[in-house]
């Protein structure tokens, strides 16, 4: 009887957990919506990050599951984001501050992409036709399990998608893709001034091959060739350091800016 009656509490208590975590969540949309249909700003905090860290959204979108948002950033308009809504910690209206960008008259991109988020495929589907470059990340229960990959579409298919993906240290596309199941995809990016900047930069993956090939071509006369010579040095002009594109990055603002580059 003991062992039956320690079954019940523990079945009661997983019950009430499951009923407050949807009713968070509940709340949590309620106010999305709220900010969605007035054009509120609103900051917000995902789990596992600080209030420091507190992001600022125009929502755009959302179903049960998912809030397709415009980032807000140094009042300008950068990125579109998709997050499972389970994921965010907090969130507040932020009328103060939508305020200000209207009276700075900061102006909302002209080329919006519409996107349903009633399903991830549905997601999906209105995002592969852009041909952009993506950032598809998945939020592991350990900070080491999570996972970042930038790429463009390859296939969606029934249970996982199919990323070309980027290196964005090397700045070379991968020759093989990446696949990741639906259910580990827990947040999407794209249009961003990094990922444009990216795009923009990166060598085609046939050129990358070749600065590789000629860098360890070893002279024939091996008494001048230098013991310890990076292998990536020779081809030099063709790669791009990461910490001159993140600053790169920083002052693309649109793609109009990464094509000066």
């Amino acid at each position: 009887m003991k062992d039956k009656g320690k079954k019940s509490r523990k079945l009661s208590q997983r019950a009430q957990e499951i009923a407050e975590q949807i009713a968070y969540e509940s709340a949590i949309s309620n106010t999305l919506l709220f900010c969605m249909e007035r054009g509120m700003l609103c900051y917000v905090r995902m789990h596992g990050e600080r209030w420091t860290q507190k992001h600022v959204w125009r929502v755009l979108n959302l179903s049960r599951e998912f809030v397709y948002v415009l980032r807000a950033d140094a009042f300008r308009y950068e990125g579109y984001e998709l997050h499972r809504i389970s994921d965010l910690a907090d969130i507040a209206p932020a009328p103060e501050l939508t305020e200000h960008y209207h009276l700075i008259k900061v102006p909302l991109p002209q080329d919006i992409p519409e996107v349903d988020p009633e399903s991830l495929q549905s997601m999906l589907s209105s995002i592969v036709p852009l041909e952009t470059l993506v950032l598809a990340g998945h939020i592991g229960q350990q900070e080491d399990s999570s996972r970042e990959y930038v790429g463009h579409f390859e296939k969606l298919g029934k249970k996982k998608l199919s990323l070309r993906t980027l290196d964005p240290h090397d700045l070379a596309w991968s020759p093989n893709t990446t696949k990741l199941a639906y259910e580990d995809l827990d947040y999407l990016i794209f249009r961003t001034p990094t990922l444009y900047a990216f795009e923009k930069l990166a060598m085609p993956y046939d050129a990358y091959i070749r600065s590789l090939n000629e860098a360890v071509s070893v002279p024939l006369d091996t008494e001048e060739f230098e013991v310890g010579t990076d292998l990536l040095e020779a081809p030099s002009e063709d790669l791009i350091d990461f910490d001159e594109i993140a600053e790169i990055a920083a002052h693309a603002e649109s793609p109009e800016d990464a094509e000066e580059i």
